[in-house]
């Protein structure tokens, strides 16, 4: 499905993915503002999922946190989402003549990614008429990141999104998302449930961007 994603970038979710803990240089906030418009313009926001029966792991789901992740869900989604192949173009344009805008584009395209992912749970969760828990990726605590093919494969999501896993693993296009989503039994949720994003995360007593939040 193609998605909407706002024209102007969360500024401070970008400039979070840039490192920056105090108040950036007019420089670069000159440069952030004209690599948004380019990148804003070459994206292609673009994400599909598929619900299945919580004993239907689809040869996808591993491991002891996933199955936490998805205790007190009836069923679960398989999704993924990629900003498209013209962001990466971007990306190694600048990475070839300007390290500055490259970082900026980088950290920039990481924000608009996970804007399409919020708003592509927000519309799913409309969709399906259920609470969902947080987004869960292969990679994450226990989860094998050798699951990204058999995710990939069972959404279709080379020919339907572009998206694909090379020998490694890793997303092509690079800025992209897959997971799996629970779907808590008859729209009812725990604790971690309602903490969306880090309650629910592997890392949650150990990162270090929440604490400085």
């Amino acid at each position: 499905m193609m998605i909407k994603v706002q024209s102007l970038i969360d500024r401070n979710n970008a400039l979070r993915y840039m490192g920056f803990k105090g108040e950036p240089s007019e420089e670069i906030i000159k440069i952030a503002e004209e690599r948004e418009l380019e990148l804003c313009s070459v994206m292609t926001p673009r994400y599909i999922y598929k619900v299945f029966d919580i004993d239907d792991d689809r040869g996808v789901l591993a491991g002891e946190d996933v199955a936490r992740h998805l205790d007190g869900c009836g069923r679960y989604i398989l999704f993924a989402a990629t900003l498209g192949a013209s962001v990466d173009n971007l990306i190694r344009k600048y990475q070839a003549t300007d390290v500055t805008s490259a970082l900026v584009v980088d950290a920039e395209a990481s924000a608009a990614a996970e804007m399409l992912c919020d708003s592509a749970t927000d519309e799913i969760a409309n969709n399906v008429g259920g609470r969902l828990t947080s987004r869960f990726s292969p990679g994450y605590g226990d989860f094998p990141l050798e699951k990204q093919k058999g995710l990939l494969l069972a959404l279709d999501a080379g020919r339907k999104i572009g998206l694909f896993a090379g020998d490694s693993y890793m997303l092509s296009p690079t800025k992209s998302v897959t997971a799996v989503i629970g779907i808590a039994k008859d729209g009812k949720c725990d604790d971690g449930f309602a903490h969306g994003k880090c309650r629910n995360c592997t890392f949650f007593d150990k990162c270090s961007v929440r604490k400085e939040w």
